[in-house]
């Protein structure tokens, strides 16, 4: 009886769960990427190799008991890429037409989440989330990589919120991504234009 109320997430093995997922930073993590401005780096031109990571979502089952047999539509390249992107817009500047590129080659990106066991619970709720994001980057001719990662879990009973688990982690990772990127643009900068 307790798995009850999740049961149509266990039978969802022949069609993929939507869940409402934002791809914008949260307000204080903006205002964290802000307090972390290099204007004297930028603009610079964000490329993605592959091309398609921007709009990569991938169609995968929940890691824990809860809905293992489902199948849930996981934006992982659309939420990092729209993270990344703005989050160096507000510090350094994205521009199209900018001189200067930094080319993010996505070596992995994967998404791990687990779904709250409330018997009561109406809609599907996340109550753990799990990033690994591993890159290379090339700017001019400075090249390095990175891996990064960050959880996140939710004690609340049925979960505060469907998706804030997995947004949450998705914006820690790109504040260390973030991170790495200024320090190693700061001492680069200017770079040669491609």
């Amino acid at each position: 009886m307790r798995w009850a109320g999740l049961l149509p997430l266990v039978l969802f093995t022949g069609c993929a769960v939507t869940l409402p997922f934002t791809h914008r930073l949260s307000y204080d993590v903006v205002g964290s990427a802000k307090a972390m401005r290099a204007g004297a780096v930028g603009p610079i031109t964000l490329a993605w190799d592959p091309a398609s990571f921007p709009k990569r979502i991938d169609t995968q089952g929940a890691s824990g008991f809860v809905g293992v047999a489902s199948q849930t539509r996981i934006p992982t390249g659309v939420a990092l890429a729209s993270r990344i992107a703005e989050a160096l817009d507000v510090t350094v500047g994205v521009a199209a037409n900018a001189p200067r590129t930094l080319t993010i080659k996505v070596l992995s990106a994967q998404s791990k989440f687990q779904y709250s066991a409330g018997i009561f619970n109406i809609t599907p709720a996340l109550d753990y989330g799990e990033c690994t994001f591993e890159a290379e980057f090339r700017y001019g001719d400075l090249t390095w990589s990175g891996k990064y990662t960050a959880k996140s879990k939710d004690k609340s009973i049925g979960g505060k919120s469907t998706t804030a688990v997995l947004e949450k982690v998705w914006d820690d990772v790109t504040l260390q991504v973030l991170k790495d990127v200024l320090d190693h643009l700061a001492p680069a900068a200017p770079a040669k234009a491609e």
